[in-house]
């Protein structure tokens, strides 16, 4: 990895990415949100990215949770 951690198999990679829950719900958010509305992320809408992963985190990162706070964002709204 860039970070210098190293893997052995694809379970040891799966643990590596596992480790981190709030960059692969960052990740996803940013992917359906770009997919929802058609459009990049711009630099102003990280923030709405952080609330809705912090909103996420307490929901035990739900994917129904996920695409309902994007839906709600202001970001998906205009």
């Amino acid at each position: 990895m860039v970070d210098g951690r190293a893997f052995n198999d694809i379970d040891d990679f799966k643990k590596i990415l596992l480790s981190d829950k709030d960059q692969i719900a960052r990740n996803l958010v940013r992917k359906l949100m770009i997919y929802s509305t058609g459009a990049s992320i711009e630099y102003a809408d990280r923030e709405v990215v952080e609330q809705i992963v912090a909103e996420l985190r307490s929901r035990n990162y739900g994917f129904r949770s996920m695409i309902h706070a994007v839906v709600q964002s202001r970001v998906f709204r205009n």
